[in-house]
């Protein structure tokens, strides 16, 4: 038993680091503009810099053997004592030499070598392991002044040493002269491909940062964790070549490219909603959601269209009067609706809509109220006891209404709207609108006390 657990929690974290993946690439995809921005700002930006802050660094150097002179080396001793005390004097040399300059005292001399009042130059001293060379370099920005201060370095630095190692010979072997290149030669390109490197990786960090802090629903149990509701079901992502703009709006459960996609996850769908309607009673549907774009007025349409296929009467209402588009995804041509009911320009009967005339079949017994003209204010209309009549008087007529609101997470029209309604279904698209944004649209929602059954998660 333990271990039958054991594998389903490797199981389950498996699913969780794939599914962690899925979506990084998947955010990652989404920013791609910003990838690009940020790549080319790094390359611009190092690029730039590079070029601003370029100075050459010119070395001249010189290496020398180190010997002890013979009056301090004694007349017994052999030829590898000598050896061994020229090597130790050429390691002293080099361990001190950075005390004297820190002292100041070679700087002095080279400064009054050289008439100026400091050394610019970076002055150093290095001995290779177990031998008596030694190689002092000078690195300068200007390369004849680098040379000129290691000319000093060699006339000044013996006669100072010697206070600490005693009297040497210093033999040189070889120098550079004059520099005739810098140590760091230009190379804006490396700078430029660095850059570009450092802005991937910024965005590449920023993508890992919005997956790990960026709380969306993803899945059907995170509708239950974070909006503490039950899923109805999922719709999933259509993605169809589109040469039209009608094309582009009939999303609908009745097309023949869309239909096998959608029959299924609609019944689902449509099978919950017809049971919490007669386990309580309940006939007007508010289709609503946090943000616009998440296909709460698909779900809206196609819903409908799914309870009048099972025989039954049904009424969809575009309530979304501030971006009314319940007619585009129809088909339909433009023309007045709820808007202008409401504002008693025209009539109730002249309104609506039959089957036939949204292009269907003629015997599903749907009824269409479109929203009309764009308002930029519908709550105070929709609040109205003008509204209330209306629904009760389709009401009349059918056996379901929905009613397609504005988003609850941007509007108070979902909120006003909730007192004509019996229960309301939240439309979730996947992996878009932050929790927390859902829940303030919940919270609206849930002012008006009206009983929410659940949601439903598109574009899975």
């Amino acid at each position: 038993m333990d271990n039958r657990e054991n594998e389903k929690s490797q199981e389950t974290g498996l699913i969780d680091i794939t599914e962690l993946l899925m979506d990084y690439l998947r955010i990652f995809r989404r920013m791609w503009a910003w990838v690009l921005i940020l790549t080319l700002l790094g390359t611009g930006i190092f690029y730039i810099r590079a070029r601003i802050h370029y100075t050459p660094m010119y070395t001249a150097s010189a290496t020398f053997t180190i010997n002890i002179q013979k009056d301090q080396q004694g007349l017994g001793e052999s030829s590898g004592t000598a050896t061994y005390f020229n090597n130790s004097t050429a390691e002293q040399m080099a361990t001190t030499f950075p005390y004297i300059l820190t002292s100041g005292v070679l700087r002095r001399k080279i400064a009054k070598d050289m008439g100026t009042e400091a050394v610019t130059g970076n002055i150093k001293a290095t001995v290779a392991e177990n031998t008596n060379l030694l190689t002092l370099s000078v690195t300068d920005q200007d390369a004849g002044r680098a040379y000129a201060i290691l000319q000093s370095v060699i006339e000044n630095y013996p006669s100072i040493s010697e206070v600490i190692v005693g009297k040497t010979n210093m033999e040189m072997l070889d120098e550079t002269g004059i520099p005739s290149m810098p140590d760091n030669p230009k190379n804006f390109k490396r700078n430029a491909v660095k850059g570009a490197a450092v802005g991937f990786f910024a965005a590449a960090l920023w993508a890992g940062i919005l997956v790990i802090t960026r709380r969306t629903v993803r899945k059907e149990a995170d509708i239950h964790k974070w909006m503490h509701t039950r899923c109805l079901g999922t719709i999933p992502q259509i993605n169809i070549k589109r040469r039209s703009r009608e094309t582009q709006q009939r999303l609908l459960l009745t097309e023949p490219k869309t239909e096998e996609a959608l029959q299924e996850s609609l019944r689902i769908i449509r099978n919950k909603v017809e049971y919490n309607a007669r386990e309580y009673h309940l006939k007007t549907f508010l289709i609503t959601s946090a943000l616009a774009g998440e296909g709460k007025s698909t779900v809206a349409v196609n819903l409908a269209l799914s309870l009048a296929q099972t025989g039954h009467r049904v009424a969809l209402i575009d309530c979304d009067l501030r971006h009314p588009s319940d007619r585009q995804i129809l088909g339909m041509e433009e023309g007045v609706g709820l808007g202008e009911v409401l504002e008693k320009k025209a009539k109730l009967q002249e309104c609506l809509k039959r089957a036939e005339d949204m292009g269907l079949d003629r015997e599903l017994r749907i009824v269409f109220l479109p929203g009309g003209a764009v308002l930029n204010d519908g709550s105070e209309l929709l609040g109205t006891e003008r509204m209330k009549v209306i629904i009760e008087k389709i009401g009349e007529l059918v056996d379901y209404v929905i009613l397609d609101s504005a988003p609850a997470g941007l509007l108070t029209d979902s909120v006003v709207l909730a007192q004509h309604a019996d229960a309301a279904i939240f439309v979730v698209r996947k992996d878009f609108a932050r929790v927390d944004f859902i829940m303030d649209g919940m919270e609206h929602l849930a002012e008006s006390r009206i009983q929410i059954i659940g949601g439903v998660l598109n574009g899975v």
